[in-house]
């Protein structure tokens, strides 16, 4: 819902939850967040419900597309915002097509423009997109400020040629009753939180366990989120039934509030063996080590950049599993390793990326942009 001003400095236009995925819940802080150096006005995309629907055509889309660009342009004429805040697509042909309609129709309409990117491999995939390349770097070419969540090699920010660009990481608040010492008590609990698609590595989840159960480990693995296809669901829950792994491995669902909070301060650890092809700067690996996790991941888009320093992260290859499972086992090894490794998690966490610091950060940089106009 557009929310009513009569005149504002900046125009945020994003997608907040649902669907619960980082992108969405950053955005929903910014949308939520008392500003006191600006003054904004909010539209929130609803392109999608559920995970299964991002990233895939409907006339629905088609529908609320035409009528974010017709709330674009009310909030222009009558409320007059000298900043557009936009979150560019992630790496697929219909959000990007999204983005060239819309922008096409509403980036001229003001005088600054600041794209956000969220969705790693934008740049990349723009680049081998053939038709669609010109078109696309027609409208995300030459943004006032470009806003990274890190140091990249194929910065979007450099490829369409910002402006300025500037690096601000995700941050977030976590409940202090969650934030406790991990017990053992027995066996690991590993903790996943995300998408359940082949690119977040959940057939990978299901081999590192085979692996640890060879190993004869003590394991449990509670694995959080919402299915993307349905095909791709039965195919796993078959891979685990042929293996006689059901009782290593529970899906839970989608948690929210305090049942997602309970799910991280019940682990020991947290494993992502991602290799998703629009990863960019995973929130729940913030999350996991504001809640005290070691974590196990991989080294892909901008997880070394977000864990480097912290002392409180194993980085392997995309789709090892038998990295994955040996990194785990020195868990159940070494203890001492595990604690230590989950005191630095944390105090990296309050160092780099509370809310505070990513809310200030924004703020200042949407002020700045607003004065210059």
């Amino acid at each position: 819902m557009l929310e009513k001003r009569k005149s504002v400095d900046c125009l945020l236009v994003g997608q907040t939850p649902p669907p619960f995925h980082g992108q969405a819940i950053v955005t929903g802080m910014l949308f939520d967040h008392t500003w006191s150096k600006v003054k904004v006005s909010l539209l929130r995309m609803a392109y999608s419900e559920s995970i299964d629907s991002v990233g895939r055509f409907s006339l629905q889309k088609v529908f609320h597309l035409f009528y974010l660009v017709y709330k674009t342009w009310v909030s222009a004429l009558s409320e007059r915002p000298r900043v557009l805040y936009y979150l560019p697509a992630s790496p697929n042909k219909v959000p990007v097509l999204r983005d060239v309609i819309y922008l096409s129709m509403t980036r001229w309409l003001f005088p600054k423009l600041v794209f956000h990117y969220h969705a790693g491999g934008l740049a990349e995939y723009i680049d081998q997109s053939g038709w669609l390349k010109p078109l696309a770097r027609l409208v995300y070419s030459g943004a006032d400020v470009g806003i990274e969540l890190s140091e990249n090699d194929f910065a979007p920010s450099d490829y369409f040629k910002a402006k300025r660009k500037v690096v601000i990481p995700n941050g977030l608040d976590v409940p202090v009753l969650h934030q406790k010492k991990k017990i053992f008590n027995g066996r690991l609990e590993v903790l996943y939180v995300g998408a359940l698609v082949e690119g977040k590595g959940i057939s990978n989840i299901v081999k590192t366990a085979a692996l640890m159960r060879e190993a004869g480990a003590s394991v449990h693995f509670n694995v959080v989120g919402d299915w993307g296809d349905e095909v791709y669901k039965q195919q796993v829950l078959g891979e685990i039934e042929a293996s006689g792994l059901g009782g290593m491995i529970t899906f839970a669902g989608v948690l929210t509030g305090d049942a997602k909070w309970e799910a991280f301060s019940r682990a020991n650890c947290f494993f992502f063996p991602t290799h998703y092809a629009s990863e960019s700067f995973p929130l729940v690996l913030i999350e996991a080590m504001a809640c005290g996790l070691p974590i196990v991941t991989t080294h892909w888009r901008g997880i070394p950049k977000l864990v480097e320093g912290s002392d409180a992260a194993v980085l392997c290859g995309i789709k090892s599993p038998q990295e994955y499972a040996e990194s785990l086992l020195k868990f159940i090894a070494d203890e001492a390793l595990c604690s230590q490794m989950a005191i630095n998690a944390e105090q990296f966490y309050e160092k780099n990326y509370t809310k505070q610091v990513f809310l200030e950060r924004m703020e200042r940089v949407l002020a700045e942009t607003a004065a210059s106009s």
